[in-house]
């Protein structure tokens, strides 16, 4: 395990376009929130889930967290995380992603702890995956200022600390399909997910990236 990262579970979203809540959905006879956190736990000693209703998750095996200022997105959920991480680093990824490359997960680490970054950060599509991605404490004052004046976009505050673009071509050498970016938003999707948990392919969710 990574002693100086801090695994993030983001879980406080709506899951509006699903339906219900996602991270209590079950996939492959476990919830999407105890994948996220068995998978996260390869790498990382203490895991966060940050969300709004923590009685949702009582018993889970991770630290549960609220948003400190709820109703935020995923800015709000990463600002949380931050300023509650033990560890300068924090791997955060979304409770409805439920697929992680492990050579994808040990080239993303080693990377962030290489590099004289604040933000480690996959570019798909040529667009940042602000979801799956390694950010330092570093970030919060920035954070704070975006939220403070009413902003929201996970990316809002990259232009005043140091990012590391990880280009596709790169990351794509131990990632090959892009898996570690599927997420789930529809219950059509999610079925899909059910398919391939069986011995199915991905191609529809894999050609699409985000879901």
């Amino acid at each position: 395990m990574i002693e100086a990262i801090t695994g993030v579970i983001l879980a406080g979203g709506r899951s509006s376009r699903f339906g219900r809540n996602k991270a209590l959905e079950h996939l492959g006879g476990e919830r999407f929130i105890d994948r996220s956190i068995r998978l996260m736990r390869d790498w990382c000693r203490v895991v966060f889930v940050v969300c709004q209703n923590l009685e949702e998750y009582f018993g889970v095996d991770a630290n549960l967290i609220a948003d400190i200022i709820p109703n935020r997105g995923p800015l709000g959920g990463l600002y949380t995380a931050l300023l509650f991480s033990p560890k300068e680093w924090v791997f955060l990824r979304a409770v409805d992603m439920p697929f992680l490359e492990r050579s994808f997960a040990d080239f993303l680490i080693k990377r962030t702890l290489e590099r004289k970054a604040d933000v480690v950060i996959p570019l798909k599509n040529g667009e940042f995956e602000p979801l799956c991605a390694c950010y330092n404490v570093r970030c919060i004052p920035h954070i704070k200022r975006v939220i403070e004046s009413g902003g929201g976009r996970m990316i809002q505050f990259f232009q005043k600390v140091r990012v590391d673009a990880i280009p596709e071509e790169t990351w794509r050498k131990v990632d090959s399909e892009g898996k570690s970016f599927v997420n789930v938003n529809t219950l059509k999707e999610f079925e899909e997910i059910v398919r391939a948990e069986k011995g199915n392919p991905l191609p529809n969710l894999l050609k699409n990236g985000n879901l």
